[in-house]
């Protein structure tokens, strides 16, 4: 049987992605493998959200010219966003490249890789978008799973490639999804996250139009309190009342949120396009630690944007301060194709962009301690998952509905369990403890 080597790059989208890549070719005949002499094809599921990301695809790629050289019939394929993003130019770039299928376009997979085939693209743009439905999906865990309600953005920040590489925003019928997660419970998976570039637009462009609060609620009839419910990334724009008491009032719905920020200058709000300012995000964080007080707040931030001045980057600290993030991804701002940010003036230097990301992310780590070490001495439950072990020198590991990372001793448990955890210690990134009932 033909092996495959599956290499992902990028966030749950494209983690998804992959699994439904492993689906479509297992259904194939071939089998997975990590060891990449031996495989017979690889493909890798690459990001372009950032420049270092897709450098890193690049890097990659380049090193498996001479594998190809050295295996007769290895096929080598690029997926994701930047197959999309790049399309023809892949395959004229690296000659040893078979094909190049953007997220849209995964079921042509098959087909491309088909005896005699000739070297192959299918990216579809925007206008020609497709939903990946017909992609079966190989799951990797039996505990959570990521189920995809929406795909595209509408917003066009002027930072990001996300309109261009994944299309318009485009929502799942509803049906679909309940059925989908309804079919996760009966194979006894535990928490399930939903995903969306703006996943908390879903639902606008319907017929009838349903509201993600809407879903929400259809979704915690059919779960109850068996499953634990996520959802990534929501716009700042799009938190209402509604849904901080969606979050509130749920069992199934987790008091967590990724709520990304990108900046804390309005003058850089505006000049990303946001569609906020500084004022209307704390209010929205306001609203939600109103509603659900025992929500954890994770977000996104960029840092020199180009014509970011040091005021404007004192402006993003002060929000972090006063926000006291539980988490973020902070990076530098790197040029992407076809964004409005790619040709504006007065791009910052390497240097700037590193150091002011250095003091971010020591802002972040006292934030996130300071966060960690109010739960010494609370007792949380815990979802207890082996994949989420980083530490050698405990037992067990699992997360709470904050999604916060617990490390615990204790008797034997079963993955997928719900345990009671009596937290003892809190680092910036994990917190420890002992296990009770």
């Amino acid at each position: 049987m033909p092996k495959l080597k599956l290499i992902t790059y990028g966030c749950q989208a494209n983690d998804l992605d992959s699994e439904r890549i492993t689906g479509l070719l297992l259904r194939e005949g071939f089998t997975l493998t990590e060891q990449e002499e031996e495989a017979d094809l690889i493909v890798l599921n690459t990001c372009a959200i950032r420049e270092k990301a897709e450098h890193k695809v690049y890097s990659r790629l380049g090193s498996f010219q001479a594998l190809k050289r050295q295996r007769a019939g290895l096929k080598i394929g690029i997926c994701g966003c930047v197959a999309q993003q790049e399309g023809q130019a892949l395959l004229n770039r690296f000659p040893y490249l078979d094909f190049v299928v953007g997220p849209g376009q995964l079921t042509a997979i098959p087909t491309l890789l088909q005896a005699g085939a000739a070297r192959g693209v299918a990216t579809a743009r925007a206008a020609g978008y497709s939903y990946p439905v017909d992609a079966p999906v190989q799951r990797r865990s039996g505990i959570r799973a990521w189920v995809s309600i929406m795909e595209g953005c509408d917003r066009f920040c002027t930072f990001c490639v996300v309109p261009f590489t994944r299309g318009r925003e485009r929502s799942r019928p509803p049906q679909a999804i309940i059925e989908e997660i309804r079919e996760l419970k009966r194979q006894g998976y535990r928490e399930v996250t939903l995903l969306g570039q703006t996943v908390n637009s879903y639902g606008r462009k319907l017929t009838p139009p349903i509201s993600f609060v809407e879903l929400l609620r259809h979704i915690d009839q059919l779960v109850g309190d068996y499953m634990r419910v996520r959802f990534t990334s929501p716009h700042p724009s799009d938190v209402t009342d509604e849904l901080a008491a969606a979050i509130a009032e749920l069992p199934s719905l987790c008091e967590q949120i990724h709520l990304p920020v990108q900046s804390g200058s309005d003058r850089i709000l505006h000049q990303m396009k946001r569609g906020y300012n500084r004022e209307e995000y704390l209010e929205k964080v306001a609203l939600l630690r109103a509603k659900a007080p025992d929500i954890a707040i994770t977000t996104d931030i960029i840092v020199g944007f180009p014509g970011e001045t040091e005021e404007d980057f004192q402006a993003t600290l002060d929000l972090m301060q006063e926000v006291g993030f539980d988490g973020a991804f902070i990076f530098k701002y790197s040029p992407r194709p076809h964004t409005e940010a790619e040709g504006m003036p007065d791009q910052l230097s390497e240097e700037v962009k590193g150091r002011w990301l250095e003091h971010a992310l020591r802002l972040l780590n006292q934030s996130s301690l300071e966060r960690n070490r109010a739960y010494i001495g609370r007792t949380v439950e815990v979802l207890v998952n082996r994949e989420d072990a980083k530490v050698d020198t405990v037992r067990h590991t699992g997360r709470t509905r904050q999604n916060k990372i617990v490390h615990f001793r204790g008797d034997e448990v079963v993955d997928g369990s719900m345990v009671q955890v009596a937290i003892t210690e809190a680092t910036p990134l994990y917190l420890q403890g002992e296990i009770v009932c």
